[in-house]
């Protein structure tokens, strides 16, 4: 019986601190971010270089140089974890400073030269050096 009373004690303290948490700290509980900045009824084919890959958590980063008109722009595609793109057959090296890439992307909806280019349900085509990436 003692035992009984130290569970419905440590259940009194232990519940209301977990739900106080997920109050306190909703982005523990929900995702960090969406994607409403991204136009979904757009996608537009980038051609330039890689500068860097960033494969890393919470999402893989392509930066590229891109020239446009006899001006280059840095662009930025976020694009699914290492972990999903993996899963793809993509590795860390699927992009390296200095590549030639072709990729679809779906721009910011503001215009600055950021995109989306993989998500949890697709992955956009991305050509490399004339070698197509899996995006099945």
């Amino acid at each position: 019986m003692p035992l009984r009373a130290r569970e419905s004690d440590i259940a009194a303290w232990v519940l209301p601190l977990i739900f106080a948490a997920i109050v306190v700290f909703p982005s523990a509980a929900f995702p960090h971010h969406g994607t409403v900045g991204y136009d979904f009824t757009k996608t537009i084919t980038l051609h330039g270089t890689a500068t860097s890959f960033d494969w890393v958590n919470p999402h893989c980063l392509l930066h590229m140089d891109v020239k446009d008109a006899g001006s280059v722009q840095r662009w930025t595609l976020e694009m699914s974890p290492p972990s999903m793109l993996s899963r793809k057959g993509w590795t860390k090296d699927s992009f390296r400073p200095g590549d030639d890439v072709t990729i679809d992307t779906h721009p910011a909806r503001n215009g600055i030269p950021i995109g989306i280019s993989s998500g949890n349900s697709y992955v956009l085509r991305a050509v490399v050096n004339g070698k197509a990436l899996p995006v099945q």
